[in-house]
This record gives C-alpha cells, structure tokens and sequence, in this order.
C-alpha cells in the first residue's frame, strides 16, 4: 500500500527540479554568430557579428585567416541594455566587416568565445561568393548599384617610367560622401597623388549596355624602382550612399522636389568599397647601360656656367649647375663638378622647382657651388655630363653642359702703375721753357717747393684716396649682391666681433653669455666653410676642419674649447673659468681661426 504523502513528497522534489533547471537554463548566457548576407560579390563587403545575451561581460574572440576574404575593419563592440516588466536583460556584440576577394565557397569555422572564466562555442557559418565581372578591366555585372575600378593607364612600363591609375567610382544610386584614409599600398612604386582642382564631379556613361553616374576619386602617378610582375592594391574607401528602406512610399504625384529620400521612404548608409588590384608588368631597363647612367627616365637638358669668369687668387666665384625637363625628378641627383687642382669647394646650395604637368612630374633642379681659386692662371673646368633614358626614342642620351673657362689672377703685381704719360727728358725740357720765358730777374720760387705747401699735396692724395675707396666699394658691393655665400663669408668678422662685445656686457652667470661666444666661433667656421653649423657637433667641426687643412693645434684648441664651453654651459661649475677668462680665450681662437680660413 503507498502511503499518500509519500507520493506528494516525490511530486513535489520533481516539481522543485524542474524550477531549479529552468532556471538554470535561463541565466545561462546566449552565444550567436551571424552573417548579414548569405552571398555577395567579388569586392563587395559583408559584416559577421557575435551577440552575446544575459552577460554583462564583454565577449572575447579570435578570428584566425580565412580564404577568399580580406578583413576591412573590426572589431567594433557595442551593448544595448532594455528593461521589459520590471527584468533587465543586455545584449553586447562584436562585429568586423570583411571584403570578399575571390569566388567560391567560405567557411566561417565555429570559434571559441570566453566569457570570464567559462567558454562557449558558435556554431560554423557558410558563405557564398559569386564572380562579378570587372576584374582586370572587363565589365562589370549589371546587379552591382555601386562600384570602385581602378583604370591603369598601361600595363607595361619601364622601369623609372611614370604610370598614372585613375580610382572611378560607378554608381547607379545617390552618393553623399566619400573619403579615402589612405593610398593603397604598391610595394615596388613610389606614388604621388595628383592634386584636383575641385571635387569629383558626376559624369552619365554606359558600361554594357547600363548607364552609371561616374565620378574620378583619386588620380595617383606611380613610377616603378624595380622590374618583374608588380601589383598595386586595392583602394578603401568608405562612401554614404543611397539605399532602399522597408518603408513604402505613398505618392500620387511626380515632382522632382519629392525624390529627395525624405519622401522616397529611402535613407543613407555608409559602405567601405574598394578597387580592384592591378598587375603591372615592369620591365627592366636595356643592357649595356652607359657608365654614368644613374636611373633617369624621361627628357632632360643640362646647364652649368660661372657668374663671373675673371676673379683673383682667394676670391670666391659661384657655379650654378641646373637640370631641366621631365621624367623621374623626385628620384634624381644631380651630377657634381669635376674641378682641376687649385679649386676649393664648398657645399652646394641646392633650389628645385617640380610640378606635375601632363601626367609627369616636370620642373628643374639647382646646385649652386662656391668656388674659390688658389692658383692664378687659366682653369678649364671639365663639360658636366647627364646621361637619362629617352622613351620616346627607346635609348639612352648623354647631354653635356660643354668646357667652363676661369681666368684667375694673382693678386700682386696684378695692379697697373699709374703715371703722368710724360717721359724724364720731356718733363726737363718742360721745366726749361718755362725757366726761360722771362729773362729779367724776378722772384722764383724753388723748384722742390710749392706754393701751396703740404696741404696742396694732401688734398690731392685724399682725393685720390677717396676715389679709390668708392671704386673698390662698388666692386666690393657688386661681388656680394646675389651670392649669399659671399656675404655670408664677409659678414662673418663683423658678426663675431658683435657678439663678443655683447658677451662682455653680460654678467658672470648669465646663460646668454655662453651661447653667445659658442656662436662666435661656430659661426666663424660655419660662415668660412658655407656649412649650417647649427646642424653639426663637436667631431663633426673636427672632421671638417681636418678635411680643410687646418693646423691640429688649432683643431684640439678648438676641440677642447667647445667642450669646456658646453660643459660649463650646461653644468655651471664644472669648469673653473671666468667670465672674462671666456671671453679672453673665444678672442684668442677667434683671431687663430681667422688666419688658417
């Protein structure tokens, strides 16, 4: 016989089972994996998304590398928290957007989410991509609205040979916006973007029988630096474009006004696209090359010349070396001078001015040298010799900038004497004509004497003087305008001269001070050897010195005196010098420097 409470007691441990396993089973967390398309486009993009319920956790997941599939962005989290009859419940996710690349079938694996210390598993995910026709410049299916191509202007090119790619957007919807974050990537190209005047206007044309509203994005000039098969990639670009929304329009009537998408049930949305890739074969350039070919390619004249072809010994004289055309500017160097012996030169000064034109960078390029003779006589300086890669006639062109003559004069006995033009007997016989025009006795006066005395005699050398110093003003003036290194080399006394008078003004612990007279002799070398001495250290002023010949005892004075200075500038105290003994010592290098420069 079974006893009444016994089977309620059992009824009521199963009741109580049930409730604790239903409860269980709805706190535990919902784990979802989700693709927003079942099948898409080659280059069309789609988003894969994990959604996680009833956690207030954030999921952490990792996607490994999938064929046919490039990863545009992600991952993008986002939560959402909602209260329905007095239950809170969240949703947190995570999405990335990918780009499909090739045709065919992918599979989405099932991958393992952690949440805090317990781990979940989503089911694996299938997709389908179907070939769109456009890849390598063919047409393009009519079921894409919206689409990026990429339109090379040939697929064969030189090496160092400009190559232009234009980025056309074709579209059959409206577009609102679009921006570009970046060039694609080219290894094996160096790439500049070609500026446009205004933004992409929309032009109507007809691909397959379809008509397109086409826009040019981007125009990028790419120059190859190395042959083989080469490819551009793809160009990103995220576009807010016109889509159809589940709302249905109502409309009686048809007014241009009501097909803004306010009216037309339509809304915006913004979409990452790209272009296609691009195989670009390069080819290398044809063997034997000349000696002194250094990688142009295009179309260029050379020009070279003193601005004066006369100077004395020790003065200096500017040669201007200039390269013209178009072709590879950014990637080119201008070929240096060879000088005969007896010629110092300095660091040139380098100007250049290049623009795209025609789809090719074109312009000209400058170095400016300044020379200065040691040796009087006739220097010739050797032609200076460019040699490019001509495309249109498929050969290399040497051009040559042909001789530079110098005539360089010694600076003593150079000077012509100036006489009266009378000879000795001419100048007695003078002296006796006018002895004899009177014959009576008179007064006279002697003939080592003047009537005027000294100062007749000083008025006149004064004069001379001070013709000659307005002579050698204008001569002085005219070598300094417009060389800049010359002034520079010419002011340099005056300026160090400067800044120590201002040294000696300063008190004894004033930061200044020490700047100042470390500019002093800086600047000295800077201003005789045309170098940016803010740029160089202290061994970078020893080489260079050496490399001018200066005396070692000299080099290590001036060695050891910048190191104590800035030692002493940076570390007050750590050497034992007065302000007066710096001052002392930066005059003594000072007038040491300016013999051996």
């Amino acid at each position: 016989m079974i006893r009444i409470g016994s089977v309620l007691k059992s009824k009521q441990f199963l009741f109580m089972l049930m409730l604790l396993a239903t409860a269980i089973a709805y706190g535990q967390p919902q784990v979802t994996a989700s693709l927003d398309a079942s099948q898409v486009l080659v280059q069309e993009s789609f988003t894969w998304t994990l959604e996680v319920e009833g956690s207030d956790v954030m999921p952490s997941v990792r996607l490994g590398d999938i064929d046919k599939i490039a990863l545009l962005s992600g991952p993008m989290q986002s939560s959402n928290y909602s209260i329905v009859n007095g239950k809170t419940s969240s949703k947190k996710s995570i999405s990335y957007t990918f780009i499909a690349m090739e045709a065919g079938q992918v599979l989405f694996p099932a991958v393992d989410v952690v949440l805090g210390s317990k781990k979940y598993k989503t089911k694996p995910l299938k997709l389908e991509i179907v070939a769109a026709r456009g890849s390598g410049g063919k047409s393009v299916s009519a079921s894409q609205s919206v689409y990026l191509r990429a339109i090379p202007s040939k697929y064969s090119v030189y090496v160092g040979e400009p190559l232009t790619v234009r980025y056309k957007l074709f579209t059959k919807v409206g577009v609102y916006n679009y921006q570009v974050e970046k060039l694609p990537d080219a290894v094996g190209f160096w790439a500049e973007e070609i500026p446009q005047s205004a933004q992409p206007r929309l032009v109507s044309e007809v691909v397959d029988g379809v008509r397109y509203n086409t826009a040019v994005l981007k125009t990028v000039l790419y120059y190859p630096t190395k042959s083989g098969e080469l490819i551009i990639d793809p160009l990103k670009t995220e576009l807010e474009i016109e889509v159809k929304s589940n709302q249905r329009s109502n409309r009686r009537f048809n007014d241009p006004f009501f097909n803004d998408p306010f009216f037309s049930g339509n809304r915006k949305a913004t979409k990452d696209f790209l272009s296609n890739p691009i195989k670009i074969t390069v080819k290398s350039l044809p063997e034997p090359r000349p000696r002194n070919f250094s990688g142009a390619v295009g179309n260029f004249q050379i020009r070279a010349g003193l601005d004066t072809n006369a100077v004395f010994a020790n003065d200096a004289v500017g040669l201007s070396v200039s390269l013209t055309g178009s072709g590879n500017f950014k990637s080119l160097q201008l070929p240096e001078p060879k000088l005969p012996e007896g010629i110092d030169i300095f660091k040139p000064e380098r100007t250049e001015a290049i623009s795209i034109k025609g789809m090719k960078h074109s312009g000209s390029k400058k170095s400016t040298y300044l020379l200065v003779p040691r040796i009087a006589g006739e220097l010739l300086i050797e032609p200076i010799k460019f040699t490019y890669f001509d495309l249109s006639k498929g050969k290399y062109v040497t051009r040559s900038s042909g001789d530079i003559k110098l005539s360089v004069y010694d600076v003593e006995g150079s000077q012509p004497v100036v006489t009266s033009g009378y000879s000795r007997e001419e100048v007695e016989l003078m002296q006796q004509d006018i002895r004899y025009i009177k014959s009576s006795d008179s007064n006279f006066t002697r003939a080592e004497a003047s009537s005027m005395g000294g100062m007749f005699w000083a008025l006149h050398i004064l004069g001379l003087l001070i013709l000659g110093g307005t002579f050698a003003y204008e001569y002085q003036s005219s070598r300094l305008e417009g060389n800049v290194d010359l002034r520079r080399r010419t002011n340099a006394i005056k300026e160090a001269r400067k800044q120590i008078r201002k040294a000696e003004k300063l008190s004894e612990d004033s930061e200044e001070l020490r700047a100042l007279l470390h500019q002093c002799i800086t600047g000295i070398i800077g201003a005789r050897l045309n170098v940016s001495e803010n740029t160089l250290d202290t061994s970078e002023f020893s080489e260079l010195l050496t490399k001018h010949d200066v005396p070692q005892d000299v080099i290590d004075e001036n060695t050891a005196f910048l190191e104590n200075l800035a030692m002493d500038r940076f570390a007050p105290g750590a050497v034992k010098r007065s302000a007066p003994e710096w001052i002392s010592a930066t005059q003594d290098l000072f007038q040491k420097l300016r013999r051996v420069l």
